[in-house]
């Protein structure tokens, strides 16, 4: 078995299902996770804290989260301090995406594009030339 791409290992642990993608349960996959956690103990811890905290938003626990927020500091991995770090710099928001049916996810996207059209033509661009960019995409 060649060795997978992070994206993929990624999606085993967490499940593919909770990522919504479609890909069908594999035995091997299964081994490899387990057999990553077994090498690896703190994946598992990582794995546990990645799927609760998927299921806290689906279900937009808040009470819960306060809890998942103290183990996810406590945890042994480096990254996943640093991720309960800045997710307590704006608890605030963090808290209102629980609490509030609203996202500004799809204004984020827009954001995002505008940002990428305009740097992908940096420098040899007017103003005029990104409105038709972004108001006639094709």
């Amino acid at each position: 078995m060649p060795c997978p791409s992070a994206r993929r290992v990624f999606g085993w642990l967490i499940g593919w299902r909770k990522l919504a993608v479609a890909e069908p349960r594999n035995a091997d996959h299964e081994r490899f996770v387990q057999a990553l956690c077994k090498i690896e103990p703190v994946v598992g811890d990582v794995r546990s804290l990645a799927r609760e905290f998927l299921g806290l938003m689906h279900r937009r626990s808040l009470r819960q989260f306060d809890r998942w927020l103290k183990r996810l500091s406590r945890c042994d991995a480096v990254e996943m301090r640093r991720f309960a770090q800045s997710l307590r710099a704006d608890l605030p928001a963090v808290r209102a995406a629980f609490k509030l049916p609203w996202s500004n996810g799809q204004t984020e996207g827009h954001v995002n594009r505008l940002k990428f059209l305009k740097r992908q033509m940096y420098g040899r661009a007017t103003i005029e030339l990104l409105r038709l960019r972004v108001l006639k995409p094709n």
